[in-house]
């Protein structure tokens, strides 16, 4: 009998010895998309997230390396009303030191403020700066942050307009996080979100996947840390290496209907991208793809070509093309079935893959600070850039994933509105993405118009349809559970259910038999409702205005003979006592105790000017509209694009915990 009651306990330890799962505990992290839009240009969905000290601002997710921030000193630098960055929230750098979250890190390496690789951003460099970040309900220390207090959009006409939203940092390839030589003690590190989450076991992988959504027609975002939606991926997998920004070739760009009558004399049309330009091959042009831009940054030829069978009109002030919004053929196109098809190389330089991007995601508005009145525009854009970019505009209709341990990235179709229930990958590390089985055609279903012979032959104006379905079969929703689980985490559920099981029933018998020895007494058993208002809801915050600066625009002071920004007396909690047996202090006014070891590297930043151009045209001048200040004053900055120099500029780097 004793053999009996000890053999159970011990079969079952040695099942859970075998079957217990590798970082079992790991997940995707989902980011909380923001219920509002933003931005003059389109407008974009953005993430939110919450800084420090329940600052919560509305980011576009897509910069590598560290996230830009606007800080409320921005808008104390343009004469805007309203200051316009602070719809979506601004960063109070001042408030964080006050509640001992943030501070400079003694970092003295300042990016550019040219976070934008489709559009020309001048002005002063960043202020580089350390704060925790909640994303999804995870917190994240130390995040690498650029606080941007003094910069400005630049088009063609010469103005500087304000800029409005930041930009999320996703990580970098084979980097945990970026270290910062520091000429006072050891290099500084700040923390990337999916490097920080991976080496913390919160996730599987150093990794990302996302498709942002639209606006219009209104498609939910999708953003994962160690996962992706499998759902949000249809049809071929491009598959390159390194940065998800460098350049990648663009082989054509083609006119194509999809579905119905055609508003054009032609079904389709292709050749658009070299067409009246010889300097473009056969061989295509090397693009970018940048969540963090708005447009179709491209050649003027490759414009003007998809320009000349559109109804539109060309604004060289801002280098973009306004709908003719009374012409009959712009809602019959803008309505229609009909797509801007955007054809890769594939990975064997022998199959072209191709990205559709419906004309219904072509027909963006612009409104203030870029024109008085909203105005319609098709997003292709011909003004100054770092680079030829497929932004935003682009990023409404592809999906666009990295795993970072792998220096892999990848980019795909994503579908439609009638998108299916979340099918939730967790990518382990080293893992690739993979296509759902969706009909991309069918996801469109509803939410376009399959024009008739009737209507293109007239001058008849086409409706956009007014209840698009939002959703897919029920087979297809009731499979995004299971199928997304990884083989992991499916067997972690069988030994936890199976575990659970075993608790009950003993639990069972511990009360049956306790009651034949005591002799339980017959009591009232209480029984509690479910009450759905009791859980909490995975919901969506409206953007807060952070209050303004409590103290001076410049929170930081250098006092002879010590490093800046200092609260002495402190002490860094991890020891360097290897390289650095002294004791070196910590500006953080609370332990600094998720610090991630350093190991050197250099940054990359993104090109374009980081010189400070004193002439400056006030953000709301527009069309002859009269500025209130004639006149700008660059203010005296103790981090002015030469401050700091000296120290070795900082970069991400592969972390070894």
């Amino acid at each position: 009998m004793a053999s009996s009651t000890i053999s159970l306990p011990i079969s079952l330890i040695s099942c859970l010895a075998i079957f217990t799962p590798v970082r079992a505990s790991t997940r995707p992290i989902e980011a909380t998309w923001s219920s509002s839009t933003y931005g003059p240009d389109g407008p974009w969905p953005a993430v939110e997230v919450t800084l420090g000290n329940e600052q919560k601002i509305s980011l576009y997710p897509g910069r590598e390396f560290q996230s830009f921030l606007l800080t409320s000193d921005y808008c104390n630098h343009n004469t805007s009303i309203p200051c316009y960055a602070n719809q979506a929230g601004v960063y109070n750098d001042a408030r964080s030191q006050v509640d001992t979250t943030g501070s400079t890190g003694q970092i003295q390496f300042q990016a550019g403020a040219n976070y934008m690789l489709g559009l020309d951003v001048k002005g002063e460099a960043t202020k580089s700066w350390v704060d925790a970040m909640e994303i999804g309900g995870t917190t994240i220390e130390n995040v690498s942050l650029a606080l941007v207090d003094d910069a400005y959009s630049a088009y063609p006409n010469g103005q500087w307009y304000p800029l409005t939203v930041g930009c999320l940092g996703i990580g970098a390839p084979d980097t945990i996080n970026q270290s910062f030589s520091n000429q006072f003690g050891p290099a500084i590190n700040a923390s990337l979100a999916p490097g920080y989450l991976f080496e913390h076991n919160t996730t599987a992988s150093n990794s990302f996947g996302m498709h942002i959504g639209s606006a219009n027609p209104r498609m939910s975002g999708s953003f994962y840390f160690g996962g992706y939606d499998q759902n949000r991926i249809v049809g071929d997998i491009l598959t390159f290496r390194d940065d998800y920004t460098k350049s990648i070739t663009l082989k054509d760009i083609n006119i194509k209907v999809i579905d119905g009558s055609s508003p054009w004399d032609f079904e389709s049309l292709d050749g658009l991208l070299a067409s009246g330009n010889s300097s473009i091959s056969s061989g295509g042009l090397q693009v970018s793809v940048d969540g963090c831009s708005p447009y179709l940054s491209l050649p003027q030829s490759t414009c003007d070509a998809v320009a000349k069978n559109l109804p539109v009109t060309f604004n060289k002030d801002l280098g973009l093309y306004f709908w003719n919004t009374d012409d009959s053929k712009y809602t019959q196109i803008v309505n229609s079935a009909s797509v801007l098809e955007f054809v890769f190389i594939g990975d064997s330089n022998t199959k072209n893959v191709s990205i559709s991007v419906p004309f219904r995601h072509l027909n963006l508005t612009l409104t203030a600070p870029l024109v008085d009145t909203a105005t319609q525009y098709f997003p292709c854009y011909t003004g100054p850039a770092g680079s030829y970019t497929l932004g935003r505009t682009f990023l409404q209709d592809a999906f666009v994933g990295a795993n970072w341990g792998t220096k892999s990235w990848w980019l795909a179709q994503a579908p439609g509105p009638n998108i299916p229930s979340p099918s939730v990958v967790e990518l382990a590390d080293g893992d690739s993405v993979r296509a759902s089985s969706n009909d991309w055609k069918e996801s469109w279903s509803g939410s376009w118009t399959a024009l008739k012979p009737e209507q293109v032959g007239s001058s008849a104006t086409v409706s956009a349809p007014s209840n698009p379905s939002a959703t897919a079969s029920a087979a297809a929703a009731s499979s995004s559970s299971a199928a997304g689980l990884s083989t992991g985490a499916q067997a972690g559920i069988g030994v936890g259910v199976g575990i659970a099981g075993l608790a009950i029933i003993g639990a069972i018998a511990f009360f049956f038999l306790r009651r034949r020895k005591a002799g339980a007494p017959d009591a009232a058993t209480s029984t509690t409702a479910y009450n759905a208002n009791n859980m909490s809801e995975h919901g969506y915050y409206a953007p807060v205005k952070n209050p303004s600066s409590p103290g001076a625009t410049d929170a930081s002071t250098v006092v002879s003979g010590h490093p800046p920004n200092m609260m002495y007396n402190q002490q860094y909690p991890q020891q360097y006592s290897h390289q650095y047996p002294q004791q070196y202090l910590q500006p953080y006014g609370q332990v600094y105790s998720t610090e991630l070891p350093a190991v050197g590297n250099t940054p990359t930043e993104l090109p374009g000017s980081t010189i400070y151009d004193p002439q400056f045209l006030d953000g709301t001048q527009v069309h002859n509209h009269a500025s209130p200040q004639q006149s700008y004053t660059s203010p005296t900055s103790a981090h002015s694009p030469n401050a700091g120099a000296g120290p070795s500029q900082a970069h991400g780097q592969p972390g070894v915990i």
